[in-house]
């Protein structure tokens, strides 16, 4: 083990206390799809924010090179150090949460997992809305230094719009503060928002103020047999022009995924005679005090059936109707685990082009391989696409490699050429790098470069992330 490493972690433990530094790898640091390996053999678990800032400063006199480790959910690399010269530094003890009632605010450190967080603003009557798969285990400041997405994003916002107050550690150990409950608040840069996103590259984030709802009232869940995307665009244009910031929710489904529920053998109640092309899946909150919505959306509905833009629909009568229909959503991204992707794409695209970018995608494919399959699914109401593709049933992911190669450049080609993101919502961490450099505006990068030597000339947090 590095004798550099071995006196830090010493320094810490007689400065801090024994337990703030172990001399083994951190378990959780993994990546969930096994593409990289976590060599770190130090983790390193502060107690508060002034012990992250004891270490902070004594890694960039030293040189000790830093990765921080939320819940390990994330999906781009950006929690595994890829060498054994880098130190894990976990804030799982820093798990406090607090709720105000009277404004309305949480108070989270960043250790905090997100489902407690959910938990304890359900319990006064509130939602939190950040919505994703891994919330039972992903950890706040996590969500923040990746500005995560989810399911809620067309009404509610990323956690960037959930967050208005936040506090981290620079580089130099200097605390930065802006944990003040105000709404409006135009004193000097918005050091806040150029954090969130920022993927443990420019500071480690320690707590939060975030944002809190009311409870919607029986909303109503719709889930729309349709054709192709074409007609899942008209209807979401339809639903969001008439009520707007009422919808909640619209996601896309391909056959496939229903398909690979039942491959898997996970339990779901697909309430149409047979699989349809594609499903949509609708949340709409209808009731706005005492006035409810029901029947406007009934009659918009019935003339979406009536101009043959749907098959059938079927809306939810019951509470556990509604979980019945999310179910079938949720339980996507893992039976897709389950199969094994040959490659992934997180990808945002203008919603009006969505139609159009998929008949291209699976025309394109089509000329690489013929021996793959798409599952393609997402948050179409914010243009977000998980457009995954498998090996076709028998063929196997080893003897397709040449193939996933060409499959990723042709598909992040295609996002740039429909002015696109190759992220939507994971992030760039270790394995987007190369992608970032080449589909990216080369002015942003410049200016990210120029702020990342600024804030942390001698890189010590997460090297390799987002910067080669």
């Amino acid at each position: 083990m590095d004798k550099k490493l071995v006196n830090f972690a010493a320094f810490l433990q007689k400065k801090i206390g024994p337990n703030v530094a172990s001399f083994k790898s951190l378990d959780r640091a993994i990546d969930p799809r096994d593409r990289l390996v976590n060599k770190s053999e130090i983790c390193i678990k502060p107690s508060s924010t002034k012990e992250v800032s004891i270490i902070l400063s004594e890694a960039n006199k030293k040189n000790v090179k830093l990765i921080p480790v939320g819940g390990s959910t994330g999906l781009v690399g950006g929690q595994i150090a890829d060498n054994n010269s880098q130190v894990s530094l976990s804030l799982e003890k820093m798990n406090g949460v607090s709720f105000s009632r009277e404004d309305g605010l949480v108070n989270a450190q960043a250790g905090a997992i997100l489902s407690d967080i959910k938990r304890i603003v359900l319990d006064a009557g509130r939602i939190f809305p950040l919505s994703i798969a891994s919330e039972g285990s992903c950890q706040i400041g996590g969500n923040l230094a990746t500005n995560a997405g989810g399911l809620n994003v067309i009404r509610y916002g990323n956690v960037r719009d959930l967050c208005i107050g936040i506090e981290a550690v620079l580089p130099s150990g200097l605390i930065v503060s802006s944990m003040k409950a105000l709404k409006k608040n135009n004193m000097g840069f918005d050091i806040k928002n150029l954090l969130i996103g920022s993927e443990g590259t420019l500071a480690v984030i320690t707590a939060a103020i975030l944002k809190t709802f009311p409870l919607p009232i029986d909303p109503l869940v719709t889930l729309i047999s349709v054709r192709d995307p074409i007609q899942a665009v008209e209807i979401f244009k339809r639903i969001s022009q008439n009520f707007g910031d009422r919808l909640i929710a619209f996601e896309l489904m391909k056959n496939t995924g229903i398909q690979f529920l039942k491959k898997t053998g996970y339990e779901v109640k697909y309430p149409f005679s047979k699989i349809a092309p594609w499903t949509v899946l609708m949340e709409l909150d209808i009731n706005i005090g005492k006035i409810n919505l029901r029947e406007e959306i009934d009659e918009i509905l019935a003339e979406v059936l009536e101009e043959k833009l749907a098959a059938e629909i079927v809306m939810s009568q019951n509470l556990e109707q509604k979980k019945e229909m999310w179910k079938i959503r949720e339980l996507i991204p893992l039976a897709n685990r389950d199969i094994g992707s040959l490659c992934s794409n997180d990808i945002s695209i203008p919603i009006g082009k969505i139609p159009e970018f998929i008949k291209e995608a699976d025309k394109g494919l089509l000329s690489i391989s013929d021996k793959i399959v798409v599952n393609c699914f997402g948050h179409i109401g914010d243009g977000n696409l998980h457009y995954n593709i498998f090996p076709l049933e028998g063929k196997f992911r080893a003897t397709l490699e040449r193939e996933r190669l060409k499959i990723f450049r042709f598909i992040n080609d295609l996002v740039s050429n429909f002015s696109g993101s190759i992220s939507a919502e994971h992030g760039i961490g270790r394995l987007k790098v190369d992608e970032l450099a080449k589909y990216e505006d080369q002015g942003k990068l410049g200016a990210m470069l120029a702020i990342k030597t600024a804030i942390d000339p001698r890189d010590i947090l997460n090297p390799g992330v987002i910067f080669n």
